[in-house]
C-alpha cells in the first residue's frame, strides 16, 4: 500500500494511524519523529518539510507551488510550530504569489478569438464587410446581429487578425456561465486591464463578492483604450448585466470601442446611440452572401464541377446563409451527380442544415461517426477528456482524431493555436446531440457521467456539477455542491450560479439535505429573491441540525441586518461567533465586520474588529485583514489613540509584505487610512501624498471604498491648504464614482465632507443643500449624534448659537459613554464657541480648556482647526494661550504685527523664491532678507519657510 503524506485539516493532523490536534503535546512529539506533512486550509495548502541547516539543527520549511513557481517560507523549529504559525505561513505564501498573465490560460478562457483554420487562405475575404468594421470603430458601438451560422465570429476573427498589429484589441467569448454578474465583469476586467499589468490580485479573488459596480468604477478610472469584442452576447439574459453595459456605454472613455456579436438584438437602450451616430449595425442581410460570393466559395471547395443552373439553384436554396452553404458543399463532395442531391431538398434553413448534415455524417467512416456522437455532449473537447468519455484509446489517438476532423472542416472550431482545445459549431453540436438522443438515448447519461467524473478529477467543479446534474447523478452533484458551496458564496460571490444548481436538486428545502438547504437559504437571502416567510420556514426546517447551528445563527444575523433589527443582529452574531469553528475564518470575519457596525460602543467594536483581523489572517485573506486593520485604526483615532492607530497601519503594510512607499494595489485602503491619520495631526503634505497614492492604487485594484474615501480626505486636505477648486474637483469625482458604484453606505461620508469643504469657503448655502440630501432640516433634531454634529457646524456658521447649544445637549455625554472621544471633544468645542457668542464666556472657557487638554494627550489637531474661525478669538484668552502654538494656530495679535515689508517677503516666499531671489526682487541685502524671513517665521510660530506659508494660508494672510 502506498504511503500517504500526513495532512492537517480542520486543525487536526491525520496520519495513517491517528488524529492529533495541532498544538497538543502529542503534536510536538509527532513533529520530533517525522519529517513532512501537508497543511490544507480553505485558503490553500502547502507542504512542510524538516531540513537540516548548515549551522546545525533541524528546521521546518513550508513549500508551495503555483503555476510552476515554487515558493518557500521559514517556519522554525518543531517547538515553534503552533497553529498560529501555520496560518501565518499560509497567509504569507498567498501574499507572495501574485497572479501571472498566461496567454494559454487566456485563450482557453475565451480571452481571444478562435484561431482561423489553417487553410484560411481559402476563406472568402469579404473585403467590403471588413472595411465597414474598420470604419465602425470611429463610433462607440458596433453591433453584429444575425442567426447562428451567419459567419459573425469568423468575420470578426479575420478583422481581428488584420488589425491586431495596429490597434489594442481585446476579445471575450461569452457562454451561459457569464450570466453570473461577478463572472461577466471579471471577464471584462481581465480582457481590458490584465494585459496592461492591472491584474486582479489573488487577495481580491479570495474575498467575497467583488461587486460589478467596483469593476465598472475601476474600468472608467483606468481609462482603457482599444477595441473590446464581446462574442455570443445572446447568451446573456441577466438584466443587471444589460443595465451595467448600458452605463459603461454611456460613460465609455473616448478611446474605447465596443463590438457586440449576437444572434438576437440585445435588450439595450440604443435609441440615443442611433440618433447621435454612436452606433454602427451589421445585420443578417449585411452578412448574407452575394451570388458571386456563393459561386466563389463553391469553386474554392468543389472546383469547376457545377453548372450555371446548379450554382443558381444552390444560391436560391441557401439564401446567402454561410453555414448552410458550407454544409451543402461538404455533402456534395464526391457526388457524381450533384444536381440529383439538390433536387431532393426543399425547406427552411435549419432543415437544410440538418438534411445536409445527415448527408455529411453518412459519408464518414464508422469510427468517426462513433467519435462524433460520443463527444456530442461536450462543450469543450480535449484529447484527455475524449479518452475519459470514450473509455478507450489514449490521448495521442484522440489528438490525431481532432486534427483529422479539423482538416476535414467538420465544423470543429479550435480554441487555441496548439490545437489542444476545440468545440463543435453550435448548429453541428445540436445536430449531433439530437441524433444521439434518437439513435442511442441510453448512452446520453452515461457519456455525461463520464465527462463529469473526469472534470471532478481535474478539479473543474463547475463542469463536474453541471455534468452530474445533467446525467441525473444527483448524489454526486450534491456531494460536490456541499463541498464547494461555501467557496461560491464567500470567496467568489457566485450566488446566482449556486442557486441555479440547487433549484435542480429534487426536494431542495425539504430538510433531507441540511447543508444544501443551508446554501439554498443563503442564496435566497443574498440574492434578495427570498420572502421572509420562506426563509423562516427553511431555518425552522434546519433547526434540528446540530452541526449547523453556527451557520443558522449567521443566517439569522444577516436576515436581521436586512430588516434593520440591530438588537437581533448583535444577538445572533454573537451566537454565531461562539458556535462556528475557527477554521470557518471567512464567514467569521464577515460576521465580525457586520457586528462591529451594529455597535455604537467603540470598545466592543474594537474587540470585534480585532477578531475580524485575526480570522482574516488565519484564512489567508489579505484584503479582509487590511480592511480590518484600517477600520481598527479609524476606531483608535475616534477613541483618541492615534499612536496605536499608526502602529496598526504600519502593521498592515507588514502583513501585506510591503513598505509604506511601495505601490501595491491591495494596500490602497491602508494608504487612505494613513492619510486620514496624518490629516488629523495636521501633517497636510504627507497626508496628501498618502491620499493620492491610495486613490491611484484603489483605481488600479478596483477597490471602490479606497477611491471614495481617498477622494473625500483629499478634498479636506485641499480645503485646508486653501485650494478650493481642487477640493470641489475631488468631491465631484467622488460623486461620480458613488453614482457608478451605487454605494449608499458611503453617502453619509460624502455629504459630511461636502459640508466641511463648503463651510471652509464660507458657503453656507452649499452646506445646507448637502444636508438636505441626508434629510436633515431645521426640525425636528436628527436622532443620530453624527448628524447633530454636522448640523451644528452649519448653525455655527449661520450664527444660530442658542440652537447649537440645544442641539448638542446630551451629545457629549453619549459620546463619552460610547468611548467616542473625538465626537465628545467636537461637541464640547462647538458648545464652547456657541456659549462664548452668547456672552457665557466662563462656561465656554471651561468647556474649551477641557477639550484642548484631552486633545493634547490624544494628538488631535484638525478636529479644532476645522470647526470655526471664532476658535482663534477664544485661543487669545490668557487661559488658553498656551494651546495656540500646539495647535498651530497663531493669535491674531502676533499676525497683526507683521510689517508691510514682512508681508511682501511672505508673498515672495509663498511664490517659491529663494532668499537671494527675494533680495534681488526687493533690492535688499541678503542678510536683511534672511532677517525678515526669520522674524515672520517666529511671528507665525513656524519652524521652516514651508510651515510659515502653510500657516499663513490657514490664517487667510495669503
Amino acid at each position: 500500500m502506498a504511503h500517504r503524506t500526513p495532512r492537517i485539516e480542520r486543525n487536526t493532523l491525520h496520519d495513517n494511524t491517528s488524529a492529533i490536534p495541532v498544538g497538543s503535546p502529542l503534536w510536538f512529539k509527532w513533529l520530533e519523529a517525522n519529517n513532512a506533512f501537508l497543511f490544507h486550509h480553505e485558503a490553500g495548502s502547502f507542504t512542510a518539510r524538516k531540513e537540516r541547516r548548515k549551522r546545525g539543527g533541524w528546521y521546518w520549511i513550508a513549500y508551495q507551488s503555483r503555476r510552476g513557481k515554487l515558493s518557500k517560507k521559514y517556519l522554525g523549529r518543531s517547538e515553534d510550530l503552533t497553529l498560529e504559525r501555520l496560518y501565518e505561513a499560509m497567509q504569507r505564501l498567498i501574499g507572495s504569489s501574485q497572479p501571472e498573465y498566461n496567454e494559454q490560460d487566456v485563450l482557453f478562457s475565451g480571452f481571444g478569438p478562435p484561431p482561423l483554420p489553417r487553410h484560411h487562405q481559402s476563406l472568402l475575404e469579404r473585403r467590403a464587410l471588413l472595411q465597414r468594421l474598420e470604419h465602425s470603430i470611429q463610433a462607440k458601438l458596433t453591433l453584429l446581429t444575425a442567426p447562428a451560422g451567419s459567419g459573425k465570429t469568423t468575420l470578426l476573427a479575420m478583422w481581428y487578425a488584420a488589425q491586431r498589429e495596429r490597434l489594442p484589441l481585446f476579445w471575450v467569448t461569452l457562454d451561459a456561465r457569464h450570466n453570473e454578474l461577478s463572472r461577466f465583469w471579471d471577464a471584462i476586467w481581465n480582457a481590458l486591464l490584465r494585459c496592461r499589468g492591472v491584474a486582479l490580485s489573488t487577495q481580491l479573488y479570495s474575498t467575497p463578492q467583488m461587486s460589478p459596480e467596483t469593476v465598472l468604477a475601476s474600468l472608467l478610472n483606468n481609462q482603457p483604450r482599444g477595441v473590446l469584442v464581446l462574442d455570443d452576447y445572446h447568451v446573456i439574459t441577466e438584466p443587471r448585466i444589460h443595465a451595467g453595459l448600458e452605463f459603461l456605454l454611456a460613460h465609455m472613455p473616448p478611446d474605447l470601442h465596443l463590438i457586440l456579436s449576437s444572434r438576437t438584438v440585445p435588450p439595450l437602450s440604443l435609441g440615443r446611440a442611433r440618433m447621435y451616430g454612436e452606433l454602427v449595425e451589421l445585420r443578417a442581410e449585411d452578412l448574407r452572401l452575394q451570388t458571386d460570393e456563393v459561386e466563389q466559395f463553391l469553386q474554392l471547395t468543389l472546383g469547376e464541377r457545377l453548372t450555371a443552373e446548379e450554382y443558381a439553384l444552390i444560391d436560391a436554396r441557401v439564401d446567402g446563409w454561410i453555414a448552410g452553404l458550407h454544409m451543402m458543399a461538404l455533402a456534395l463532395q464526391g457526388q457524381e451527380r450533384p444536381g440529383e442531391v439538390l433536387d431532393c431538398f426543399t425547406g427552411s434553413q435549419r432543415s437544410l442544415f440538418a438534411y445536409f448534415a445527415e448527408e455529411v455524417f453518412a459519408q464518414q467512416k464508422p469510427d468517426i461517426q462513433h467519435f462524433l456522437l460520443s463527444t456530442a455532449c461536450l462543450t469543450r473537447l480535449t484529447p484527455a477528456l475524449c479518452t475519459a468519455v470514450l473509455a478507450t484509446g489514449n490521448d495521442q489517438i484522440w489528438s490525431e482524431m481532432l486534427l483529422e476532423l479539423e482538416r476535414a472542416n467538420l465544423f470543429l472550431v479550435p480554441l487555441d493555436e496548439e490545437r489542444q482545445h476545440y468545440r463543435y459549431h453550435a448548429l453541428f453540436a445540436e445536430f449531433l446531440q439530437e441524433k444521439l438522443r434518437r439513435s442511442a438515448p441510453e448512452q446520453v447519461t452515461l457519456l455525461q457521467e463520464r465527462a463529469a467524473r473526469w472534470h471532478a478529477q481535474q478539479g473543474a467543479w463547475d463542469e463536474a456539477i453541471e455534468g452530474f446534474l445533467s446525467a441525473g447523478e444527483i448524489e454526486d452533484a450534491c456531494a460536490l455542491i456541499e463541498r464547494y458551496g461555501e467557496e461560491l458564496i464567500w470567496k467568489r460571490g457566485e450566488v446566482g450560479r449556486l442557486s441555479g444548481w440547487l433549484l435542480r436538486v429534487p426536494d431542495i428545502g425539504s430538510g433531507r439535505r441540511p447543508l444544501l438547504d443551508l446554501w439554498y437559504a443563503w442564496t435566497l437571502l443574498l440574492s434578495g429573491k427570498g420572502e421572509v416567510s420562506k426563509l423562516e420556514a427553511l431555518l425552522t426546517c434546519l433547526a434540528g441540525s446540530a452541526s449547523l447551528q453556527g451557520d443558522i445563527a449567521a443566517l439569522r444575523a444577516r436576515l436581521a441586518a436586512f430588516q434593520q433589527k440591530h438588537e437581533l443582529v448583535v444577538h445572533f452574531s454573537q451566537q454565531a461567533l461562539q458556535l462556528l469553528p475557527m477554521e470557518r475564518a471567512l464567514l467569521r470575519a464577515d460576521i465580525a465586520f457586520g457586528l462591529a457596525g451594529a455597535y455604537a460602543h467603540l470598545d466592543e467594536a474594537y474587540r470585534l474588529l480585532t477578531e475580524a483581523l485575526r480570522s482574516s489572517r488565519a484564512a489567508g485573506s489579505l484584503r479582509s485583514a487590511l480592511f480590518a486593520s484600517r477600520y481598527l485604526a479609524a476606531n483608535c483615532v475616534n477613541q483618541g489613540r492615534l499612536v496605536e492607530a499608526q502602529t496598526l497601519l504600519a502593521q498592515a503594510f507588514h502583513i501585506a509584505g510591503v513598505r509604506e512607499q511601495d505601490r501595491v494595489p491591495v494596500t490602497a485602503v491602508v494608504h487612505v487610512g494613513l492619510a486620514e491619520l496624518l490629516y488629523e495631526r495636521n501633517e497636510l503634505e504627507a497626508a496628501l501624498q498618502q491620499a493620492i497614492m491610495g486613490v491611484e492604487l484603489g483605481e488600479q485594484s478596483g477597490e471602490i471604498k479606497a477611491v471614495l474615501t481617498g477622494c473625500c480626505i483629499q478634498a479636506l486636505i485641499y480645503a485646508a491648504l486653501k485650494k478650493p477648486e481642487h477640493a470641489w474637483e475631488l468631491l465631484w469625482k467622488a460623486e461620480q464614482v458613488a453614482i457608478v458604484g451605487q454605494v449608499p453606505w458611503l453617502h453619509d461620508q460624502l455629504v459630511a465632507t461636502t459640508v466641511q469643504v463648503a463651510l471652509a469657503q464660507k458657503d453656507v448655502g452649499s452646506a445646507k443643500r448637502a444636508l438636505y440630501r441626508l434629510g436633515i432640516d431645521d426640525s425636528p433634531f436628527p436622532e443620530r449624534d453624527d448628524f447633530r454634529l454636522l448640523l451644528a457646524r452649519v448653525w455655527l456658521a449661520e450664527g444660530r448659537y442658542e440652537d447649537v447649544v440645544q442641539l448638542l445637549e446630551g451629545v457629549y455625554e453619549t459620546a463619552q459613554e460610547e468611548k467616542h472621544l473625538r465626537n465628545a471633544l467636537l461637541a464640547r468645542t462647538m458648545q464652547a464657541l456657541a456659549l462664548n457668542e452668547l456672552s457665557r464666556q466662563k462656561q465656554a472657557l471651561s468647556f474649551l480648556r477641557q477639550a484642548l487638554a484631552a486633545a493634547e494627550t490624544a494628538g488631535y489637531r484638525r478636529l479644532f482647526l476645522d470647526v470655526h474661525d471664532s476658535l482663534l478669538v477664544l485661543l487669545e484668552h490668557p487661559v488658553l494661550r498656551r494651546y495656540a502654538a500646539r495647535f498651530q494656530v497663531v493669535p491674531r495679535a502676533e499676525t497683526e504685527r507683521l510689517s508691510k515689508r514682512e508681508v511682501e517677503v511672505l508673498r515672495l516666499v509663498a511664490a517659491g523664491l529663494s532668499n537671494q531671489e527675494i533680495a534681488d526682487e526687493l533690492c535688499l541685502a541678503l542678510s536683511t532678507t534672511k532677517s525678515h524671513v526669520r522674524h515672520l517665521c517666529q511671528k507665525l510660530g513656524a519652524q521652516s519657510r514651508l510651515q510659515a506659508v502653510a500657516r499663513a494660508r490657514e490664517l487667510n494672510l495669503l
